[in-house]
């Protein structure tokens, strides 16, 4: 009898499953994109083959013919045209066109019917289209009007549809993505067992449909995917009814930066033999509150803030919202020694905040910064963001301006995170202090020996630099090549937290010294002779907070001996192509990265070199954006490197195959680069 119940639920699972796929569909594929303004495109019947065919995400600030028209554009419009056809099933189905984000001013019509218009660039957008389609099988047309001046970003001057786009058709009786959520109420012990009190709830919408015999199934999973709770309970038969409950789990696997554990709620609605819905909600257990004497408390555990305020500026990619992109760049903050990350509501993602979630960074929300400096923030939007983020435990809090009415919008929309004036953050060293080409300043490197984010930094500066007022900040580089210096006196600052630091020229000592407890700086003057410079420190690792992938590699007790090493580098001999993985699916918001360097012929990194590049592509892929540290290129098949390197992003077609990257330059061997592209 128990096997026959196990099937049961398990076809049940399954249904489930095939249903969810069936009721959210991305929406990302076979777009058509104008530039420029054309009234008539929100008829059905204009023609729109002469358009480019694109594929969502998508900035048209972002492509290489734009570059140099931002400057002198003043407003300007884009056009976004889909067709699509519903099934004779998805009549029994309501049907809504949803929009993660559009950076802009955006006019929405279905069928020669305006249907939304947005108020600001951040606001997620879901139209029930229901009612305004044609009979199945019959074209459907979705025109959007997107408007966006370049100077109206106070972060990132991108347009268009940048993030992800669904097609969701569940049910009439179907559960709401937005109101379904999971919060943690409390963590406690009784009888020397540790419990968790969950508060769960959804909205059930009926849309006219019968309610009668519906039940609503919750079943939550652990990070195992053991199941931990399973219920069933009769369904309000009201048309969008509120449902709430309680839910207390034994021995819970707490979220933590450190164990970033993560639980999975379905919620599932229909009669006895069908579902009719079903909502899927990965969760964290953590307990939240601000402490005057402690600060931020997570799990009763005081959590070491550090990082900086997220900056959309510097991505090759712009301001889409690809899944890999966003991956890749909380992997890149994590092992550079973040641990928390502050970012505007209008520039998080779902992708960006799954990333944190799974990797532990936290993330500090300021839910009243608008992009758009020429707009004010929109008091709905906000709502309807942090309930659709609220389930995200990397979110650990809200940050407010210091308005009480702001502090009640937020509380009624959550009141399971504090809520912070901006001032209160005042304390956590944000500044990431670069210059405008993205170089370090010594205060950098400072901060990062505060922060612990580097154990050991160096910086030389050259004789001509020197000044005699120390209070003023010389300027330094990471560089042990100065032709024409040799003889002459280098000034090295070696930035560490820890107690002394040696220098060794050539394998010789140059001198050993304590560091400074306040500035965690120490000064040395070498006579300058080109080879091997050698900064050497032996490390507590129980003074360094490092990412957990870097923690399971080094014991924590007892030290170790850690180096700062600088090379007199030769002359440019080859081309050296690394990718952050060579094997990648075909699925939509899919990048690899690329990364091309310039080295000599001891393999050391040429930081002066600036020499032109030739790109050629083959296979299922393109080249969606080429840069390096200082500019995007303005062209997909030339590119300079800037500091030795540069960097070249490539998209995967919906194919499989191999993708090969070959780059040329004059005067060194040509590379290239071989990305399998799987299902």
């Amino acid at each position: 009898m128990r096997r026959y119940f196990g099937l049961f639920i398990l076809l049940c699972l399954l249904s489930a499953m095939t249903r969810a796929e069936e009721r959210t569909q991305l929406f990302n594929d076979a777009w058509r994109f104008h530039r420029g303004d054309v009234p008539e495109a929100m008829q059905s019947r204009y023609a729109d083959e002469h358009w480019r065919m694109v594929e969502l995400p998508h900035d048209w600030r972002l492509t290489p013919d734009s570059l140099n028209e931002i400057e002198s554009s003043a407003d300007t419009v884009g056009w976004y045209r889909k067709t699509f056809t519903i099934a004779p099933s998805d009549t029994a189905r309501s049907v809504y066109v949803c929009f993660e984000r559009i950076h802009g001013k955006a006019d929405i019509w279905v069928n020669d019917t305006l249907l939304y218009r947005t108020t600001c660039s951040y606001e997620p957008i879901k139209i029930d289209v229901t009612h305004h389609l044609n009979a199945p099988l019959e074209r459907n047309t979705l025109a959007i009007r997107v408007s966006a001046t370049p100077k109206d970003s106070a972060t990132y001057r991108g347009a268009g549809i940048t993030h992800d786009t669904w097609l969701m058709k569940p049910y009439h009786t179907h559960l709401d993505d937005w109101s379904s959520f999971v919060k943690t109420n409390r963590v406690y012990s009784r009888r020397g067992r540790w419990h968790a009190e969950l508060a769960l709830g959804t909205l059930i919408r009926h849309a006219g449909a019968s309610s009668d015999g519906h039940q609503l199934h919750i079943r939550i999973v652990d990070p195992e995917g053991s199941c931990v709770y399973d219920e069933h309970y009769m369904a309000p038969s009201e048309d969008s009814t509120a449902f709430s409950t309680k839910v207390t789990l034994s021995k819970p696997r707490s979220w933590f930066a450190e164990t970033p554990d993560m639980y999975r709620a379905t919620f599932s609605i229909g009669a006895t033999e069908e579902v009719c819905d079903s909502v899927v909600i990965p969760f964290g257990i953590s307990t939240l509150f601000y402490s005057p004497d402690m600060g931020l408390v997570c799990n009763d555990e005081s959590p070491l803030i550090q990082g900086s305020t997220f900056d959309y500026n510097a991505r090759l990619t712009g301001y889409t919202a690809f899944r890999r992109a966003e991956a890749l760049l909380v992997e890149h903050l994590q092992c550079h020694g973040y641990t928390a990350v502050r970012c505007p509501m209008g520039l998080l993602s779902e992708h960006f905040l799954t990333a944190c979630d799974t990797l532990g960074v936290m993330v500090l929300a300021d839910v009243f910064a608008p992009i758009d400096s020429t707009e004010s923030w929109s008091a709905a939007a906000t709502v309807d963001n942090i309930r659709r983020f609220r389930n995200h435990p990397s979110i650990v809090m809200w940050c407010i301006d210091d308005s009480l009415s702001q502090y009640a919008i937020v509380r009624d929309a959550d009141d399971s995170r504090p809520i912070a004036v901006t001032d209160m953050l005042h304390e956590h060293l944000w500044s990431d202090e670069r210059t405008a080409v993205g170089d370090h300043t010594p205060y950098a490197y400072q901060l990062d020996a505060e922060r612990l984010v580097s154990s050991l930094v160096v910086g030389v500066s050259a004789p001509d630099t020197l000044q005699t007022d120390s209070t003023v900040w010389l300027p330094e580089q990471q560089r042990w090549t100065w032709h024409g210096y040799e003889g002459q006196t280098m000034k090295l600052n070696v930035y560490s937290r820890n107690d002394w630091v040696a220098v060794y020229l050539n394998d010789r000592l140059v001198g050993n010294a304590k560091t400074n407890k306040h500035t965690h700086r120490v000064s040395f003057y070498v006579s300058y002779a080109p080879g091997k410079l050698d900064a050497v420190t032996d490390m507590d690792m129980r003074k360094l907070w490092r990412p957990k992938k870097a923690r399971s590699k080094i014991k924590l007790s007892g030290r170790f001996r850690d180096h700062f090493r600088l090379f007199t580098e030769g002359e440019p001999t080859y081309l050296y192509l690394s990718a952050d993985r060579t094997i990648t699916s075909n699925a939509n918001g899919e990048l690899c990265f690329v990364k091309i360097e310039v080295l000599d012929a001891d393999g050391n990194l040429l930081p002066d070199a600036e020499i032109p590049l030739s790109l050629h592509v083959r296979g299922p892929g393109i080249i969606l954006a080429a840069g390096n540290g200082r500019e995007m290129s303005s062209s997909l098949t030339e590119l300079q490197t800037y500091q030795g390197s540069a960097l070249v992003v490539i998209r995967p077609f919906d194919e499989v195959g191999t993708i090969r990257l070959t780059v040329r330059s004059e005067g060194l061997d040509t590379e290239d680069i071989a990305i399998k592209v799987t299902e």
